[in-house]
């Protein structure tokens, strides 16, 4: 099947784009092992940790804009723990396994630690263990309601 010559358009629904967005990226990191030879697959982290900030993003939109809640200061760009809480603020259940895996994985987001090399002593779980299970788990809830609208 060829390509189309233009881009699927958004939906104007800014939630449903960022929700759809952050499938996208996880699909594509499915596809990737989490270890090439003795290091971690950072290409996969980083597309899994982006899919963590597109979905909060997602829930964050569709909370201010569904149910007419005030615009909260929102987070800087990257900043897992900052979109989390946000969502905590809007409605979101306050998951202890979600919570912890984005606490570890905002450091990896934030401080651009899977795009460029760093020496850490911290050792970092492959992606499938907490960023892909996290990103699964905040699509699956975030599915519904999003798409409710």
């Amino acid at each position: 099947m060829k390509p189309p010559i233009f881009s699927q358009p958004l939906t104007g629904n800014k939630a449903k784009d960022y929700l759809h967005r952050a499938r996208m990226f996880s699909s594509e990191a499915c596809k990737l092992t989490d270890y090439l030879g003795p290091e971690l697959n950072w290409p996969k982290y980083a597309l899994l940790t982006h899919g963590i900030e597109l979905a909060l993003k997602a829930f964050a939109d569709h909370s201010v804009s569904t149910r007419a809640l005030p615009h909260a200061k929102e987070p800087r760009q990257h900043d897992l723990i900052g979109w989390y809480k946000l969502a905590l603020q809007y409605g979101l259940s306050y998951a202890p396994g979600v919570a912890e895996n984005i606490e570890l994985l905002n450091e990896l987001h934030l401080t651009h630690y899977t795009r460029y090399p760093q020496l850490t002593t911290t050792q970092i779980p492959g992606a499938s263990v907490i960023a892909a299970s996290t990103l699964d788990h905040l699509i699956s809830i975030f599915t519904p309601l999003v798409n409710r609208q």
